[in-house]
């Protein structure tokens, strides 16, 4: 019954905010300046008149109240009908299901290279915790979460594909067709977590269950890498869901720096030609995949409520 009670109130909410957001994309989408079907008669016929503006008007359904609009949007959108994009005239879902996978193959590894990175950094700082180096490691951390991805992104090309030349970075092929976009996504979250993963083994490492591991005769070594670093790294991995959730929406501009057709350079290019129908499923995808990463989150805040510290060591 508690899992019952539990899903009901998700299922709930996941609803009640998918309205709320897709509700606010209409709004601010008719608050702006620029008509919607002018843009569409703009883009498609070389003069444009009134006639033509007001027939583009009532083809496109804008003639009604914003609200119909929105109920009808919602009804189509339940069947996932979404319309036609207005800059391409294909399917909407079609322009979606070319940009989506590279969304996710770009997230997906942006959240390896931020997990390994944060393992290793982190525990390199512990290591060094009371050493110079590990004040450094702070400072280089600190840096990190300040330094916005889009603008790593920049520095990136102008660096390796502009200064030194060495790097190809927009003609790639495979995996490391997403790299760049990657790294530079996965820098701030490298430099957050490995902080974190540091403090939890100081933490871990002084647990009564570390102190036994020891008397039984077991080396540092062993008691860090095999009991303290997985219980320190669990820890972390509700927020790690929300930060890849968070990813996804963060490769919006990082995405058009590097050219890589995803959802963000749809995003920004469906907004500079007005695509109305493309915008609102774009913030619908990215509102779900918030949403999504801290069911995960809470699923595993859920399943990680049993004590690390009385963990029998093996």
């Amino acid at each position: 019954m508690e899992n019952r009670s539990y899903w009901k109130k998700k299922i709930l909410e996941v609803i009640l905010t998918l309205l709320v957001v897709t509700l606010l994309s209409f709004l601010l989408m008719r608050l702006s300046p620029i008509d919607p079907a002018t843009a569409y008669v703009t883009r498609n016929t070389p003069i444009v008149t009134a006639e033509q503006i007001q027939e583009a008007r009532v083809k496109l359904g804008l003639d009604q109240p914003l609200l119909v609009q929105y109920g009808q949007w919602v009804f189509k959108a339940c069947q996932l009908d979404f319309g036609i994009s207005l800059a391409s005239g294909r399917s909407v879902t079609t322009e979606i299901g070319k940009a989506l996978p590279v969304s996710l193959a770009v997230v997906l590894l942006s959240g390896l290279i931020m997990g390994l990175g944060s393992i290793m950094v982190g525990s390199l700082h512990y290591f060094l915790w009371d050493h110079w180096l590990g004040l450094v490691l702070s400072l280089v951390a600190i840096l990190g979460l300040s330094i916005p991805a889009f603008y790593l992104a920049s520095l990136f090309l102008d660096v390796f594909a502009v200064r030194i030349g060495g790097l190809n970075v927009s003609g790639n092929t495979g995996i490391m067709r997403y790299f760049p976009a990657a790294l530079c996504l996965s820098v701030s979250g490298i430099a957050f977590y490995s902080q974190m993963i540091a403090g939890n083994l100081k933490k871990e490492m002084n647990e009564d269950y570390a102190f036994y591991a020891r008397c039984r005769g077991l080396k540092e070594g062993r008691i860090l890498f095999f009991h303290a670093l997985p219980h320190g790294i669990m820890r972390l991995l509700p927020s790690f869901m929300q930060t890849l959730g968070l990813c996804l929406a963060g490769a919006v501009i990082v995405e058009r720096v590097f050219s890589l057709p995803g959802l963000g350079y749809l995003l920004i290019d469906s907004v500079m030609k007005w695509d109305s129908p493309v915008i609102h499923v774009v913030v619908l995808i990215l509102a779900l995949a918030l949403i999504i990463s801290n069911i995960f989150a809470d699923m595993i805040k859920k399943g990680l409520k049993e004590d690390f510290s009385k963990v029998e060591v093996l």
